[in-house]
């Protein structure tokens, strides 16, 4: 049988998208890499307190040729689908409805609307664009009736194109730990992303309103004890991109605590 004597490129690898089952995309070189790096994305999601280790969080690279006009169209689409979700008009309703009056909303843990994490091989723009989505309706409707409302975020991830781009919907970027300082008994915490011991310390500082988790998933007395001082909404399944609401709820105030 024929041999061909052109040498194979060794170097040389497609670059894969791998959905894992917690929704995460992975964009990686194909082979052993590729697998090994789902395997150990799987097993942290599986066994988080087998793979919490502190990480040192970079700014998500961006693609070479965007620009902030190309993300501010992007992000248009993502808040028409998201307003047009029965998820919003739930999260809507809860809000319109609380009693409780805050000068604030506190955002931590969006992630890149604009870049790739991990070394470019986790691909999260689209959770953290319909997480934006919903950090700007909320924002537009508490307006209406606190037009001085200040609006906050923070996340080391955040790069150039993320910042100019929260920027322009007058969302002022903090580096930490100053967006934690800002959550107060005034504040509306909106948490998407949080890890749990961001979630013990932001919740120390008792916030009006929370808009994350599921709180109820996490395994810790002070977030507990939180949980058990407010009641919470559901949010229902949002159909465009299940994971990025997952399970996530309105809390608020419990009776003679607003």
């Amino acid at each position: 049988m024929p041999h061909s004597n052109r040498k194979r490129n060794l170097n040389h690898h497609k670059r894969l998208q791998v959905t894992d089952s917690s929704g995460w995309t992975h964009v990686t070189t194909g082979g052993k890499s590729a697998h090994r790096a789902l395997r150990t994305t799987q097993q942290h999601h599986d066994n988080p307190e087998q793979g919490e280790q502190p990480q040192i969080l970079v700014p998500a690279e961006a693609p070479a040729q965007l620009n902030l006009e190309n993300l501010q169209a992007q992000f248009r689409g993502y808040r028409q689908r998201w307003e047009g979700s029965e998820s919003w008009r739930v999260v809507e309703s809860a809000l319109s409805s609380a009693t409780v009056k805050v000068d604030r909303i506190v955002c931590i843990g969006l992630g890149s609307p604009s870049g790739f994490l991990k070394g470019g091989w986790v691909d999260r723009r689209n959770v953290s664009m319909y997480q934006l989505a919903g950090l700007v309706s909320v924002v537009d409707l508490m307006k209406k009736s606190i037009p001085n409302l200040e609006v906050f975020a923070q996340d080391p991830v955040f790069n150039t194109h993320d910042r100019s781009l929260l920027a322009s919907l007058d969302i002022t970027v903090l580096d930490h730990p100053h967006g934690f300082e800002k959550v107060s008994p005034s504040a509306l915490l909106y948490c998407p992303g949080a890890e749990r011991t961001h979630l013990e310390q932001l919740l120390s500082h008792a916030p009006a309103l929370v808009f994350g988790g599921p709180l109820e998933d996490i395994e810790s007395e002070a977030v507990k004890q939180f949980v058990l001082s407010r009641m919470s909404g559901r949010i229902p399944r949002f159909e465009d991109m299940e994971h990025a609401f997952w399970n996530m709820r309105v809390y608020s105030p419990g009776k003679g605590e607003q």
